[in-house]
């Protein structure tokens, strides 16, 4: 066998050991990522009353409370995947980006309450997660760009620690990141409707990006969700959903 044969065969293998070890990390990073989700449902569904937290925190979140006092939530979607706890951490921007819920490195990180809201006093509570390609996370927020998954799952589920509401669709809406300053309205930047205007814009926004019509709109006094991923249909894209607050 000449010289160059045994070193193509041998960078070849040393590739193929490589993608091996790679591939094993992710299987294990998945595997622990979704026990973890396990363990967390686990704690959710327990509750303790006894454990070390607020009086305003509600008992079947004390336990998780106690653990990490990130927590400030919990968000479900019947008929998704998406039912995980959602952290808060307005001093330490985008924390849980890529942390899960003990602070550990994790790729899918945590769903996170954008550090400009206060799931107490603001008008729209954004709410980030990853599109992770395992079907995790806010992967299946991207059903919602059909018209009849969307209208067959209006509603939405965020609770938090410290009162459980409910939401209903209003619309789903493909944007992008304003990293140039080029976009009219920035979806992000609007977490507090302090004057009829600035709901006005919001709505208008809304109106012109929505994906398909749900028959319902915006409303002067509503509480808005606004559920946040990567989407690829353009570069920074973008796919938010958003729904109001009917109890």
């Amino acid at each position: 066998m000449s010289k160059k044969r045994k070193i193509v065969r041998a960078v070849s293998l040393i590739m193929f050991l490589v993608c091996a070890a790679l591939l094993v990390s992710f299987v294990a990073s998945d595997a622990r990522e979704r026990a973890l989700n396990d363990e967390l449902r686990e704690l959710k569904n327990n509750g303790d009353t006894g454990a070390d937290a607020p009086r305003s925190v509600l008992p079947e979140y004390a336990a998780l409370y106690a653990e990490n006092s990130d927590v400030i939530g919990w968000l479900s979607i019947d008929g998704t995947a998406i039912d995980y706890v959602v952290m808060y951490a307005p001093d330490e921007i985008e924390k849980y980006l890529r942390k899960d819920f003990y602070g550990n490195d994790a790729t899918c990180g945590c769903l996170y309450v954008d550090e400009y809201c206060d799931v107490t006093k603001s008008d729209n509570i954004i709410i980030y997660g990853h599109n992770m390609s395992d079907g995790s996370m806010f992967a299946d927020l991207m059903n919602y760009s059909n018209a009849q998954f969307g209208l067959s799952h209006r509603i939405i589920r965020f609770d938090t620690i410290y009162e459980k509401h409910e939401y209903e669709l209003v619309a789903a809406v493909f944007t992008e990141v304003d990293s140039y300053g080029e976009n009219d309205f920035v979806y992000y930047e609007y977490t507090e409707a302090d004057n009829d205007e600035k709901l006005s814009e919001y709505s208008a926004f809304i109106e012109t990006e929505r994906v398909y019509d749900t028959g319902v709109k915006l409303s002067a006094g509503d509480k808005i969700l606004t559920l946040s991923t990567c989407s690829y249909h353009s570069h920074d894209g973008r796919l938010i959903i958003v729904a109001r607050q009917i109890n």
